[in-house]
């Protein structure tokens, strides 16, 4: 590849192009990070990383039933999470957007994190080529 074929691929790499890209390399690990945002609640943790039992009524989300259960992304668009049922509406009338709309790094276990970022740097590598 010449410079001028270089900084010509290079230029496709925008921030709003990196994020897309990242968006796709999450989604392509969906399973396992709603799997870690789930494990993350169930450990008194929030999206965001915050303890659940800060806010009352919540010991911990499973109380809610369904939220779990119906948990998945809004759009592949996006990371933001959605559910519904009983749940998901109380949860979503206590605690902050910031720690119901998206999985955050800090309760991501790392081997996910680590194949979020192997993807990420699969999509940037066939860029570059």
């Amino acid at each position: 590849m010449t410079t001028q074929q270089m900084i010509k691929a290079f230029t496709k790499l925008t921030p709003e192009k990196i994020r897309e890209l990242s968006i796709v390399a999450v989604h392509q690990n969906q399973d396992v990070v709603v799997s870690d945002s789930i494990v993350a609640n169930i450990e008194g943790l929030t999206f965001a990383g915050n303890k659940i039992n800060d806010n009352p009524p919540f010991s911990d989300w499973e109380e809610s039933g369904e939220f779990h259960e119906n948990l998945r992304f809004q759009s592949d668009k996006d990371i933001e999470f959605t559910s519904n049922g009983d749940g998901a509406r109380s949860i979503f009338s206590v605690f902050s957007e910031n720690d119901t709309i998206a999985p955050s790094a800090k309760i991501l276990d790392s081997s996910t994190i680590s194949d979020i970022k192997t993807k990420l740097v699969e999509q940037i590598k066939n860029i570059l080529t």
